[in-house]
């Protein structure tokens, strides 16, 4: 039968720790492309030009009983907490679990944006969204 992945599947890991309180992320890869038709050509041909990765993800804002908080390290790279420069990048890792088989895509990104706010009878929530920078450092597809 079939494998079929829901959003149980999925994690996400900040510098190889797993985000606990994810409820969903996305991920885009883009490759432009260049043509390189010439003169005289009938058809276009083109070549491709330079990647980009970006995405998103929602985080669930709260403490366990530790007082740790999985949010806060996406939080403070974008709200410049002291001690925590802008542009500090975090390794990411999403993945995809079947059993004892993980499917990662791992980047080097910086957290570009944070949104988070409160709703009477709901988990408050931070919206984050990342940009890669360089090449994926790990692909298991």
């Amino acid at each position: 039968m079939a494998k079929i992945y829901t959003g149980r599947d999925g994690s996400l890991l900040f510098a190889g720790t797993t985000q606990a309180k994810v409820t969903s992320w996305s991920f885009q890869a883009d490759v432009e492309v260049l043509e390189t038709t010439t003169l005289g050509e009938s058809q276009r041909s083109y070549a491709p030009g330079v990647q980009e990765f970006n995405g998103s993800a929602t985080l669930l804002y709260y403490k366990d009983d530790a007082g740790r908080n999985d949010a806060a390290t996406a939080l403070k790279r974008v709200l410049r907490v002291a001690g925590v420069s802008s542009s500090d990048t975090v390794t990411m890792r999403l993945r995809l679990v079947d059993g004892n088989t993980n499917s990662d895509v791992q980047l080097t990104a910086y957290i570009t944006s944070v949104s988070f706010g409160a709703s009477v009878g709901e988990v408050i929530s931070a919206q984050i969204s990342f940009q890669g920078t360089g090449a994926l450092t790990a692909v298991t597809i």
